[in-house]
């Protein structure tokens, strides 16, 4: 049924890049870091970039390392809950379905070593090596809806176009039945149809698509920090993250048509599954400074290199297509693509953070951090394919632009016993749109002379637009994704 006949080169081209392994929306998620660390940076919401002596600041500003005057061991273990309401807007019924996903992992582990230099400028000269949890990237939604449309037509559309199509997308949907050539040309190079397409265009169908996401980026740190005359610190940190992202979609179309055809002739259902797995390490460089500009009040600096990324896709696909002959005959589809394999490099932006930090002789501090980000300075790099490079990186440029993450954050301290809340206002990284996204945090630690215990809790909020697939010649299926993501952090420390 399905007579296929490509330029062997095009068929190369979008095996290799497999069309959606990399666009600008991966750039953005691999560079939208919020360090975890440890269960104190949590609550007061990251924000110790000027006030230091604390583990998570080597990620941000490695400059307060400088303040440690004993070494120190920490330990903190994170559960991290992840719910989200789906709708796909443009459905009949249009009602939402929630989800949720459940990790535990290792948010801050490590070890600061603190040293008195001969100098008598230099008060200390410390080391600290470990690992901070930068993103966590586990998530599930799932929705469903009657709506107009088929992804099959995004599919027909791909095959049909000049420069070919995709063994992972049009692929898979010829060789499992779910487009063919009734008339081919005398050289094999007709169009592709689709029961959609031919038999009933604009008729709605019953859709539904489980999405499951898993990885993080987890950055190893090796950093050094000194403290000079008590008034200016200064730090740097090589940074060493190392990423894993996995991705599994299922997307199901049906015709729940009444009688023998239904609404769509031919066509009953169709599932079409996505894989991807995407694997990496990168370098960065941060460098801090702090400035005690008075017993009571801190200013900060940190200036953070881009992340150079090497990462490696690998991806598969297969579709199940099922339909009904007009003799009755029901046949099964079924088609696997290749195992893909891609690599390439990303670079992230650069980073500057101002903090400010004032303390409240010892009944607490307040303090504040303000982070700057062009997210639209990502880059990816692929050897061997300068358009699908230029294309991606012209998307990324026109989608995003710069960004302030704003954290806020106190601490109230009574006896062995404190008391910590925190704010975050990231602001959208997208062209031409206002929307705030808020983070809300608290904790409460003890802290003796040679051990301390910190508990917190954050929530993150947004709300977020999903697209399945694009077609010009299909509706857009837009879903609208509102999260909410629970941390319950905890960190066990020993000085020594």
């Amino acid at each position: 049924m399905a007579n296929r006949v490509r330029s062997l080169l095009a068929v190369f081209l979008f095996s290799a890049l497999g069309l959606s392994a990399q666009n600008s929306f991966d750039a953005l998620r691999y560079s939208s870091f919020q360090v975890g660390g440890t269960a104190r940076s949590i609550g007061v919401g990251g924000a110790l970039g000027a006030l230091g002596a604390d583990f998570s600041v080597l990620s941000t500003n490695p400059a307060g390392l400088g303040w440690y005057r004993k070494g120190e061991f920490v330990f903190s273990p994170t559960f991290y809950n992840a719910r989200t309401s789906s709708t796909l807007t443009n459905a009949e019924d249009g009602l939402a379905t929630e989800e949720a996903r459940n990790n535990f992992n290792i948010n801050a582990l490590g070890v600061v070593v603190a040293g008195r230099p001969t100098s008598p400028n230099w008060s200390t000269f410390n080391f600290g090596i470990g690992i901070n949890r930068l993103a966590n990237f586990h998530q599930e939604f799932t929705y469903e809806g009657l709506s107009e449309g088929s992804i099959v037509l995004a599919h027909q559309q791909q095959a049909n176009s000049l420069d070919g199509f995709s063994e992972f997308e049009a692929g898979v949907t010829i060789d499992a039945g779910g487009l063919y050539d009734d008339e081919p040309l005398p050289d094999g190079d007709g169009l592709y149809e689709s029961d959609y397409e031919k038999a009933a265009p604009g008729t709605d169908i019953f859709r539904r698509q489980e999405f499951v996401s898993r990885g993080s980026i987890n950055e190893l740190v090796f950093s050094f920090a000194g403290n000079y005359k008590e008034r200016i610190l200064l730090g740097a940190t090589i940074g060493v993250p190392f990423l894993r992202y996995e991705e599994d979609k299922t997307y199901r179309e049906e015709d729940q048509g009444e009688g023998p055809d239904g609404d769509v002739p031919f066509f009953d259902d169709l599932e079409y599954n996505e894989e991807l797995n995407t694997t990496g390490v990168g370098i960065n460089l941060k460098v801090g400074l702090i400035y005690r500009a008075h017993q009571a009040v801190r200013l900060g600096l940190a200036v953070h290199t881009p992340t150079a990324f090497s990462l490696e896709d690998a991806f598969r696909t297969d579709m199940a297509y099922n339909y009904t002959l007009p003799d009755g005959e029901v046949v099964n589809g079924f088609a696997e693509s290749p195992d893909g394999l891609f690599e390439y490099r990303l670079r992230t932006p650069w980073r500057v953070i101002g903090s400010g930090g004032f303390i409240i002789n010892k009944m607490g501090f307040l303090s504040a951090e303000l982070e700057y980000v062009n997210y639209g300075n990502s880059e990816f790099r692929y050897d061997g394919f300068i358009d699908a490079e230029r294309n991606v990186n012209n998307s990324i440029a026109n989608d995003f632009e710069p960004a302030l993450n704003i954290r806020l954050g106190g601490e109230l301290a009574y006896e062995i016993f404190r008391f910590r809340a925190g704010l975050g206002i990231q602001q959208s990284p997208f062209s031409n749109d206002d929307t705030i996204n808020n983070t809300y945090s608290a904790g409460f630690g003890i802290r003796e002379q040679n051990f301390f215990l910190d508990f917190a809790y954050r929530l993150r909020q947004n709300e977020e637009l999903f697209i399945p697939y694009q077609a010009t010649n299909s509706p857009e299926q837009l879903v609208t994704n509102k999260g909410s993501f629970n941390t319950f952090a905890f960190t066990l420390g020993f000085r020594f």
